[in-house]
């Protein structure tokens, strides 16, 4: 007798069963694993272990080292948030480019995306459109930024330049500057270092209070941008660097060069990070020949810029 043909409705079933099977089992292994090991009297109770890299500015109420980098031993470096391991995963988003209306949407996203934190550069021309005349309201609103960006649960590494490169004209330096025809940019010419320092004087007291350390979520600050690419002046890299230590920034400070200028482009006392487009087996030699000669300098202890290749 010949069997009756499968119904079709049921054949449908069937094959949708069987394509999804391998999906949904594995969700109910760890249960029967565990239901297992009930029976059989040799289950282990889970071992609670916090992951500091998940803790987001608000969450953080005593604090005391803030970013700094340690190593294995083992030829692993990291970074480390008040003494733990700490990765950074971080994204840019540049204030000044998007309406203010849309900054939480933005960081929102990015902290959706599962950064933890976002950087971004401070544009000198726009914040002193004019010698002299300062602008941190509306879309310019830095602190606005920063302190929206910990509500949402992310760190923040600025950029403040002076020189920020980020495809702008002159690099973010104001086109008045111009005016001088004395004027050097980018080195301790004194028409430039005295408008740096006024710059300076209206943008660092801003940034102070949003510090680590002040209960803020800023935890670096880079120091120029590239300037070994630039490389006119060996005396003005280090003068940046006293001139923000001057006003009180206490976080971790770093240079970022591309990989072949970081020789000329990093300086004394400040973690050296480098610009990848694509990592291949020379990548970091440079870098290493920076962060080793710190080291046998004795300016940086040996566990300090070692993180700055696999972890920036």
């Amino acid at each position: 007798m010949k069997s009756p043909p499968l119904s079709p409705c049921l054949s449908w079933k069937r094959m949708v069963g069987v394509f999804f099977l391998p999906f949904i089992l594995p969700a109910f292994a760890p249960r029967f694993k565990q239901e297992g090991s009930l029976m059989l009297g040799t289950a282990h109770p889970p071992q609670p272990r916090f992951n500091w890299s998940h803790l987001t500015p608000l969450e953080l109420k005593n604090r005391s080292v803030g970013l700094g980098t340690a190593s294995t031993g083992r030829g692993k470096p990291h970074f480390t948030l008040e003494g733990h391991r700490f990765l950074i995963c971080g994204g840019s988003i540049h204030y000044f480019r998007v309406p203010r209306e849309y900054w939480r949407d933005r960081l929102l996203k990015l902290r959706a995306c599962g950064f933890n934190t976002v950087t971004t550069y401070v544009p000198w021309n726009l914040h002193e459109p004019e010698r002299g005349k300062f602008d941190f309201s509306g879309n310019l609103d830095l602190e606005a930024f920063v302190l929206m960006a910990a509500e949402i649960g992310l760190w923040v590494i600025l950029r403040p330049g002076p020189y920020i490169c980020s495809e702008m004209d002159l690099g973010g330096l104001p086109s008045w500057l111009l005016q001088d025809p004395r004027l050097l940019l980018r080195t301790t010419n004194k028409g430039f270092t005295e408008a740096v320092e006024k710059y300076f004087d209206h943008l660092i007291p801003r940034v102070i209070p949003l510090q680590y350390r002040q209960g803020g979520p800023v935890i670096a600050v880079q120091v120029e941008n590239e300037y070994g690419s630039f490389n006119k002046d060996k005396t003005y890299m280090p003068y940046l660097h006293k001139a923000l230590l001057r006003r009180g920034i206490v976080e971790l400070l770093l240079t970022s060069d591309g990989e072949k200028n970081v020789l000329s482009g990093h300086t004394k006392g400040v973690l050296a990070a480098i610009n990848l487009q694509k990592v291949q087996r020379n990548t970091f030699n440079q870098l290493h020949k920076v962060q080793r000669a710190s080291i046998d300098a004795g300016v940086l202890p040996d566990t300090s810029q070692a993180a700055t290749s696999s972890s920036l």
